[in-house]
């Protein structure tokens, strides 16, 4: 099958360790194995992004080959505009509403994707390029719905208001009512759009994100990482992922407030970074923890195995935030542990609670509770036989059910049955 896989993020740096380009990485690398010809589009300023193979992951030094050839929107007069009007729409600090980038990529895609089967669209807001263009070229469409990106903005602290959030309602809107499928992330999310953008179940399909086991649990790395963050054998607590609102940090730190009481050894690794870093490190600072939590920034997302091997028991901390609310209801980090055979603690909410069976792979704890969570992971730092089992029993339900590769083998299911069913779409010249 000839599929195309299209991102509509300004200045998408494919090659950065978060979860969307991690994500998008083994969508494209798990389906060219499987036999398929991928195509990726992504934007890059004013030009488009074009690739057929893996180079975007690892470098941002691409040679001109790498980028799309464009139409009117890479002509002299249309760039001119271009200019006049976002330099007009800066100065009067009128909204960004990425119809420019929109016309880019959906002219891109239709310039080079003509003979191909299907488009899948990582959904983003005001993104209308993957629609547009499978309108023109008369192909299914695959929405891939990772959150309420309206709700999740409001949640972050930035909500849309007035045409901006009138235009991205529409255009949210729109790409929703023109997928063929749309792919939701967690079973939170997919009953969301059912009740809350009216979109019949039929069209929904619930792909959680997934992670490869990594054989052998230590790695033979894992004295060399603990050298590198100045650690003896101290037991270490280990948490991964992005400073957000919605992974609850505040009540990890106070869980951990309540661990180095009864175990002065224990040290919190906090891997990752974001917006809510400075307040992170304010607490810090407040309790003269710094001998105790190790932040180490965004590190490159192949040294997360690495990194885990050092960790006695990892915590998946979420807030309720519900997918009615901005949260995405399944945090990558989750999977990443499991497969890496690493005893598991989590706040009950959301995919966390339908994927974790409590006390056989991982201990779940009512949200907000931080006593609990901090009693259960001085449970398992007590108990090493109980550590082991739970590592162990995520670590084989990671392989049989959570796999990169148990994750393609549905997604192309999905697409069979889009390409099956679909009706018969005429060209329609919205680009041409």
């Amino acid at each position: 099958m000839k599929i195309a896989h299209i991102y509509q993020e300004s200045n998408i740096r494919f090659y950065s360790p978060q979860a969307a380009q991690v994500h998008i990485y083994h969508t494209m690398r798990g389906l060219q194995q499987a036999g398929h010809e991928v195509r990726l589009l992504g934007l890059q300023a004013r030009r488009v992004l074009f690739s057929e193979d893996l180079a975007v992951f690892t470098t941002s030094d691409l040679p001109a080959s790498y980028y799309a050839r464009q139409g009117i929107s890479g002509s002299f007069l249309f760039k001119g505009f271009e200019s006049g009007l976002r330099r007009v729409q800066s100065e009067l600090h009128l909204p960004y509403l990425a119809l420019f980038d929109s016309f880019r990529m959906a002219e891109s895609a239709v310039i080079h994707l003509k003979g191909f089967d299907l488009i899948h669209e990582r959904f983003n807001l005001l993104s209308m390029g993957g629609t547009w263009a499978s309108r023109s070229l008369g192909v299914p469409f695959v929405l891939e719905v990772n959150a309420d990106l309206l709700r999740q903005r409001a949640l972050k602290g930035h909500p849309e208001k007035g045409f901006r959030r009138w235009l991205a309602t529409w255009a949210t809107r729109i790409s929703f009512n023109a997928a063929d499928k749309i792919i939701c992330v967690s079973k939170s999310l997919r009953d969301h759009l059912e009740s809350s953008w009216n979109i019949r179940a039929s069209k929904l399909s619930v792909l959680p994100i997934a992670a490869d086991v990594i054989p052998g649990r230590q790695m033979g790395s894992d004295q060399v990482i603990r050298r590198r963050l100045g650690l003896g054998q101290e037991p270490v607590v280990m948490w991964v992922g992005g400073f957000f609102p919605w992974h609850d940090l505040d009540l990890l730190l106070e869980s951990f407030g309540q661990v180095l009481a009864r175990r002065p050894d224990a040290r919190l690794v906090l891997v990752g970074d974001g917006q809510a870093r400075a307040s992170v490190e304010k607490k810090i600072a407040e309790e003269g923890w710094q001998h105790a939590v190790i932040l180490t920034g965004f590190i490159a997302h192949a040294q997360v195995p690495e990194m885990l091997s050092i960790a006695d028991v990892a915590v998946v901390p979420s807030a309720p935030f519900s997918a009615d609310r901005g949260g995405t209801g399944t945090p990558l980090k989750l999977f990443e542990y499991m497969a890496a055979g690493v005893a598991i603690v989590a706040t009950d909410n959301d995919q966390a609670g339908e994927v974790i069976e409590n006390n056989q792979t991982g201990l779940l704890v009512k949200a907000g509770a931080v006593d609990e969570f901090a009693r259960a992971i001085l449970t398992l730092l007590d108990q090493p036989e109980l550590r082991v089992r739970l590592g162990r029993n995520g670590m084989q339900k990671a392989a049989e059910k959570y796999s990169w590769g148990h994750y393609i083998n549905q997604l192309e299911e999905i697409y069979s049955t889009v390409k099956q069913n679909a009706p018969t779409k005429p060209p329609v010249a919205v680009i041409s």
